[in-house]
């Protein structure tokens, strides 16, 4: 049995809404397969066989899509969307590390 490489169709951030305003960071991507994963701040992985799922497990989990929150949620959090970055890394524990940010550190 050969092993088949998902490409990545798409990617986009979420956070915590309850753990603001410190940043909880979560990570979904769905694949050229339509199956998506969701990597958490703590390195957890989970998979889903859609990005429905994926989505609705996140909002369970108290997380909102990043690039969906407006002014109004920015005065609400008391900060400045203009200074929270999605994290970025080199490899994936670098990510990991950096998916977690206290409100001192923004």
């Amino acid at each position: 049995m050969q092993f088949q490489q998902k490409s990545i169709l798409k990617e986009n951030w979420w956070l915590m809404w309850c753990s603001f305003p410190n940043l909880n960071w979560a990570r979904l991507r769905t694949y050229d397969d339509l199956s998506a994963e969701i990597l958490d701040c703590d390195g957890s992985k989970y998979t889903f066989s859609n990005e429905e799922e994926a989505r609705y497990f996140l909002m369970e989990d108290e997380f909102t899509q990043f690039e969906f929150l407006d002014q109004e949620d920015e005065q609400e959090l008391g900060i400045s969307l203009c200074l929270i970055q999605i994290p970025k890394g080199k490899n994936e524990k670098e990510l990991i590390e950096k998916m977690y940010v206290k409100q001192t550190e923004i």
